[in-house]
């Protein structure tokens, strides 16, 4: 019953600095809602280091049917951010990287999104010190 009790309270804790860390972001609706959801996959990581760098929270969201709803959720997001890459296909967003406005302790904030024709795609929220071509680096680059 304790070992049930402390990883309920781990669970919630977890939940509560994510959604710290994406304060004043509809991007943290999205891994609220949908992170647990039949069809989708997330992964979330604080205080890693990913490809030699050193990332405060990083969250990752991959879903199979879901692309439509998190479009219109990420949509405030895209109006806040400024657009480093954006690709339109077919009248609609079919990837994008924003850079969104610093956090309270002054770390920078990515969003990453993906949608494919089928309404599958991915979501990725990084956060850390890490400068607009780090994250082209980390995510493009090929070892």
């Amino acid at each position: 019953m304790m070992k049930r009790t402390l990883t309920l309270m781990l669970l919630l804790l977890a939940m509560v600095a994510s959604t710290f860390a994406q304060q004043g972001l509809r991007v943290a609706d999205i891994f609220n809602r949908f992170g647990h959801e039949k069809g989708c996959k997330m992964v979330e990581m604080h205080d890693a280091h990913l490809r030699g760098y050193t990332l405060k929270t990083y969250q990752s969201l991959t879903y199979r049917t879901q692309g439509e709803q998190i479009a219109l959720l990420l949509e405030d997001d895209r109006r806040q951010a400024t657009k480093i890459r954006e690709v339109m296909s077919d009248g609609r967003v079919s990837s994008g990287y924003y850079i969104m406005s610093p956090s309270d302790n002054g770390l920078n904030r990515y969003i990453l999104y993906t949608l494919k024709q089928d309404n599958s795609g991915a979501v990725i929220y990084i956060e850390g010190k890490l400068l607009p071509d780090d994250i082209l680096k980390m995510c493009y680059q090929t070892k």
